[in-house]
Order: C-alpha cells, then sequence, then structure tokens
C-alpha cells in the first residue's frame, strides 16, 4: 500500500519528467537548431507527440513509476535508463511505419539527449532531497517489528528494501529476551517496553508475530499502544491466513495487505487508510470548505464580527487548542460565544451557562459558531466530517477512563460526525455519553465512505434547522 510521500513522490516524478521532455523540445525548436523541413506544417507537432506517447508507453511496460521501483536512487535510475532506451526503440518503429525517418536527423537527438540529461537531474534532486532534507522522514511510516520467526525476518528485508515508505526503528526478538538498542545504548526488555520505546519514539505502527489469543499480557500491552496513538499490525503465514479454523485468525482480525506477499492482519477494518479514499476525502473536503468560505464566511466573517463585539469585548473568533489527528494539538477556531472567562479551555458550557452571551446562545444553537472551522479545513487539520476535537483536558481525561477512547484520534477531527447526528453533541455530564460518541466515533472510522459523509452533512444541516435539544 503505497504511503503519502510515495504516492506524492510519483506524482512529481511523473510531472517532471513530463517537463523535462517537452522543454527539451520546446529548446531545440526554440533555438532553431531543428531543420527547415521540421518547422513547417504538423510535422513538429507530430513528433513531440510521438516523443510524449513513446516515453508514456516505454514507462508502463517498465513500471517505472511503480511504489518498488521509486524506493532507491538506484532503481530510479536504472529504470529510467531502460524506459529511455525502449523510448528510443519505439519511437524509431513508430516514425518506421509512418514512413517518415528524416525525423531521426541530429535535431531529434538533441532532443533526446535533453531529456535524458533532464530526467536524470530530476533523479539527482530526489537523491540529494532525502539525504539533505530531514522533514521528509516526517512523511515515513515510522515502525517496529516484534517477534523471532523467518516472518519477522522477511518483513524487515521489505521494510529496508522499502526506505522511502518505511523508517524502520527497530526489530524486535522474543518478547522475553533483552535486546540492545544501539542508537540509545539501553535494553529493550519484554514487549511491554517495546511498545515503550514505540511510544517514546513517536512510532506509527507496530508489526507483531502473535496476537494476542496466544499471549496473555498481549491485550493490555497493544491497548496501551492504541491509547497512543500507535497501530498494531499482525503478521501471519499465507497457509495461517487461509486457515480459517485457526483459534487466533478469527472474524475480529480483518485483512490489510500484503507485504513480499506476507499477509498483514488488523484488528478493525480502516476505509481511510487507503490513499486514494483519503485524496477523495481531502479534495472533497477542499472544494467544500472553498465553497462555504467563498458564497458564505466571505460575507457572513463581517457581519458576525460587528455583531459579537457590539454585545461585548474581545476579539470575535475564538481560538482553542484543541486534540487532532494522532493526538497533534491544533489551534480550533469558532465564533465566541461567551464572554471572556478564564475557565473557557477547562469547562464545557452546560444547559444556561452565564458565560454565553445573547447573540452566542442564537448562534450555538444553530451551529453557527462553528462555521469558522472551515478555516480549519482548509488548512488540513480538520475534515468536514469526522470525530469532534475534544478540549486537551477532556482528552486526558477520558483516555484513561474509556477504552478505545484514543483510537478515535486515527482520523482526522470533523465539523460534524456520526456519533453528532446521532444525539451524542453537546456536554458529556456522564460517562455513558461519552462512551456512546466514541464508539460512534469508531463506527464511522470502519465504515467510512463519500457518500456517508454526504449523508451525515445533509443531516447535520437538516438538524441546525429544526432545533437540537442538545445544541446549547
Amino acid at each position: 500500500m503505497e504511503s503519502r510521500q510515495i504516492f506524492i513522490l510519483i506524482t512529481l516524478l511523473i510531472i517532471f519528467d513530463a517537463i523535462a521532455l517537452n522543454c527539451s523540445f520546446g529548446l531545440i525548436y526554440g533555438s532553431g537548431i531543428l531543420s527547415n523541413r521540421m518547422l513547417t506544417g504538423n510535422v513538429s507537432s507530430l513528433l513531440l507527440i510521438f516523443l510524449n506517447l513513446t516515453w508514456l508507453c516505454s514507462a508502463l511496460v517498465n513500471q517505472t513509476y511503480s511504489q518498488a521501483n521509486v524506493q532507491s536512487v538506484e532503481a530510479l535510475f536504472k529504470k529510467s535508463a531502460y524506459t529511455f532506451l525502449i523510448q528510443i526503440l519505439l519511437l524509431f518503429i513508430t516514425l518506421f511505419y509512418v514512413d517518415d525517418l528524416d525525423f531521426f536527423n541530429s535535431s531529434t537527438f538533441y532532443i533526446l539527449g535533453l531529456q535524458f540529461i533532464g530526467i536524470s537531474t530530476v533523479r539527482l534532486v530526489t537523491f540529494f532531497s532525502e539525504k539533505l532534507n530531514p522533514k521528509l522522514n516526517l512523511y515515513k511510516k515510522k515502525i517496529a517489528i516484534i517477534g523471532n520467526q523467518d516472518l519477522a525476518n522477511r518483513l524487515e528485508s521489505y521494510f529496508l528494501k522499502n526506505k522511502l515508505s518505511f523508517n524502520l526503528a527497530g526489530s524486535f526478538t522474543d518478547y522475553n529476551t533483552e535486546v540492545i538498542d544501539e542508537k540509545n545504548s539501553k535494553k529493550i526488555n519484554k514487549l511491554k517496553d517495546t511498545v515503550k520505546f514505540a511510544i517514546e519514539n513517536n512510532l506509527d505502527e507496530v508489526y507483531t508475530t502473535q496476537f494476542p489469543e496466544q499471549c496473555q499480557d498481549l491485550a493490555g500491552v497493544l491497548n496501551l499502544a492504541e491509547k497512543n496513538c500507535v497501530r498494531v499490525k499482525y503478521i501471519t503465514s499465507f497457509m495461517q491466513y487461509k486457515r480459517e479454523e485457526e483459534a487466533f485468525i478469527d472474524s475480529s482480525y480483518t485483512f490489510n495487505n500484503f507485504y513480499d506477499g506476507i499477509p498483514i492482519l488488523v484488528n478493525r477494518r480502516e476505509p481511510l487508510s487507503s490513499i486514494g479514499n483519503r485524496i477523495v476525502k481531502r479534495l472533497f473536503d477542499i472544494v467544500f470548505s472553498l465553497f462555504v468560505i467563498v458564497f458564505l464566511l466571505s460575507w457572513f466573517l463581517p457581519l458576525m464580527t460587528l455583531l459579537i463585539k457590539l454585545e461585548s469585548k474581545g476579539d470575535a473568533l475564538f481560538l482553542q487548542l484543541r486534540s487532532g489527528k494522532k493526538n497533534r494539538p491544533f489551534y480550533c477556531y469558532k465564533f465566541r460565544s461567551m464572554n471572556m472567562n478564564k475557565d473557557s479551555n477547562n469547562l464545557q458550557a452546560s444547559r444556561n451557562d452565564p458565560r454565553i452571551t445573547k447573540i452566542g446562545a442564537f448562534m450555538r444553537k444553530t451551529s453557527i459558531d462553528e462555521l469558522p472551522q472551515f478555516f480549519n479545513v482548509l488548512f488540513g487539520n480538520m475534515s468536514v466530517v469526522g470525530p469532534r476535537p475534544h478540549m486537551l483536558k477532556h482528552t486526558e481525561e477520558y483516555s484513561s477512563l474509556i477504552d478505545q477512547y484514543m483510537v478515535r484520534h486515527f482520523l482526522k477531527p470533523g465539523i460534524t460526525g456520526w456519533a453528532q447526528i446521532n444525539g451524542f453533541r453537546g456536554e458529556t455530564k456522564h460517562h455513558a455519553q461519552m462512551l456512546g460518541r466514541v464508539k460512534h466515533d469508531i463506527w464511522y472510522m470502519e465504515n467510512w465512505s463519500l457518500f456517508q459523509d454526504i449523508i451525515i452533512i445533509y443531516k447535520t444541516v437538516a438538524n441546525a434547522v429544526q432545533g437540537e435539544e442538545n445544541a446549547f
């Protein structure tokens, strides 16, 4: 499965290779090196079309832009050289069949030579960017493997071959064996310490060869991992994957991916783990938020700013730190609906809350106060639909009280969500209310679809127009 970095890298390679090819033609064409015959009529345009089509066909045949072939600069150069040679062969065959071998003169070779230099430059820039820019590591999945079986060794080899997708932080053997972590010069002892290592080093995923049903202490340790937004994935053999009668491969696990022929299982389905689905959701967020900002907030924001300031002192916009994806805090934007007070970051709004202003009561009742969060969506730290972001204090409090509470932070928070349209919005006085919200958020994560998002948005608007009991 492609990581975000690999998808971006492949996209950039395709774009810059196309630029290199067409700019090479433009430089030769513009400099007048091409013969007079090629400058007349549609001959030059025909050559440009042939150059692009033969490169595209060669790249498809050679899988130049596949995930496996962009993991190292050696593979990039090797595949590019093969693609270039196949392109020349295809170009020769194409021009031969159109009875125009005059295309193959010095000018054409000048173009191909410049194209090869340009494409090689793109790959050199990719190589040096990877080496010199440590920030690129932020886009890799940082992972660890625990287990002493051959499968773990095979998986480790796979991750090491795919360094642009994965950052292997450690591979730990038997759960009860001490392993020296050379980087930090300290011992990693037992599975709990391995997960502790994952948490302290901000790992994204931990792969294990054992299942909770096989190890008495594993379930609690894996809950600890999820509480710290570390995904746990299970390594199994193909035969174990096929043998459904195996006690530990039951309906509570679902297939996630194949890595080097090794089935990877997870304990919950996540449609948004697919980069294609994430792109669809992000594009929808951008288009929808831009529509709201341009056609509504462009005039509504100044109006509400004036009304809020006329009633009470303080800024019209209220910025509050909330828990975002992977529990990273971000500033959530809202219209200020309360008088300025020192409890705004610790105390939830309640029914008949004396802090709420008159215009604020109207905004909260109609959910107008949430509209500035479309800027959060556009900036990328929120989605239109997702689990509602909680105050940092409440995240800390409920994460210790409710199992799987932190699982909701695997997704970007949303302006509205599945829990909100099913009655779990507003103040959470009782433990059961937050538990219900968490269950609905996890259901949404496991059953996401674009159509589901549209339904949630429609019901949110309908509820705001009709009025909700828990909106205050």
